[in-house]
């Protein structure tokens, strides 16, 4: 008791006797009533329908077929230009530029690419209206 009186030492004495009128014991939930709520929600819920997944297993089952499909297809390898391709990444630095016009001159590979072809390439390559995209 002492404890409680030294709490309560540097409160008015006004909210104190209000703290201590509205203080009472926690109002005990009976079983009876437990049930009664335990049914009443029962019934409430047992008039809902049943969400429309849950009675169409099989369109879930074609949903998640297509998801692992579109899964296994983006995370699968991107198809590579062909190398004989005349805009392909020929320096593999994983996009095409300049560079790749500048290897495929440097290979001195006339038969593949006429020079009309290389510098039509370089052309939208350094191009600003394109943006720089080749691909």
């Amino acid at each position: 008791m002492e404890q409680e009186n030294k709490q309560f030492d540097d409160l008015p004495q006004s909210l104190i006797d209000e703290l201590k009128a509205r203080e009472s014991s926690v109002p005990l939930i009976t079983a009876r009533a437990d049930r009664q709520v335990v049914s009443a929600a029962k019934t409430h819920f047992s008039l809902r329908r049943e969400p429309a997944w849950k009675s169409r297993p099989a369109w879930a089952a074609i949903a998640a077929t297509i998801l692992v499909a579109m899964l296994v297809t983006q995370m699968g390898d991107p198809v590579a230009p062909q190398q004989n391709s005349l805009y392909a990444d020929i320096d593999r630095s994983g996009q095409i530029d300049i560079a790749d016009v500048l290897a495929l001159a440097r290979a001195g590979d006339t038969k593949q690419f006429t020079q009309a072809e290389l510098d039509t390439f370089a052309m939208r390559i350094v191009s600003l209206s394109s943006g720089g995209d080749a691909s």
